[in-house]
């Protein structure tokens, strides 16, 4: 018995298209812990008012890497009404790949882990 397999060029141009962005060629050539200090950047600029160099800040960042396999990010959101700013973080590191975890210490002490493959 023999099978055809008959591929229509609307398939082949949705399959050609789909061609990955600069910024996926880029997380799969780096290292996670690149990647993840791209991230916290990114996470930096993106939450930027929290962030005021003079004043206590509301979301603080830092790469814990003592497991050099999987480094991790962790944001820490330490103001009233932590987890709805925690949430936004979260949502907006999942959209840029990370896998999230949360460590929720009070109502005003979250923290957002993230790590990347």
């Amino acid at each position: 018995m023999e099978v055809v397999l008959k591929v229509t060029s609307r398939f082949l141009h949705a399959f050609a298209m789909a061609q990955p962005s600069q910024a996926d060629i880029q997380s799969m050539t780096k290292e996670p812990i690149e990647v993840l200090d791209d991230l916290a950047d990114q996470v930096a600029d993106e939450f930027e008012a929290y962030r005021q160099p003079d004043e206590f800040k509301d979301v603080s960042l830092v790469i814990e890497n003592s497991d050099e396999e999987r480094p991790t990010l962790i944001v820490h959101v330490d103001r009233e009404d932590a987890e709805s700013l925690a949430d936004r973080i979260d949502e907006f590191l999942r959209e840029h790949g990370a896998r999230t975890e949360r460590e929720r210490h009070s109502a005003t002490d979250v923290r957002v882990l993230a790590t990347v493959d």
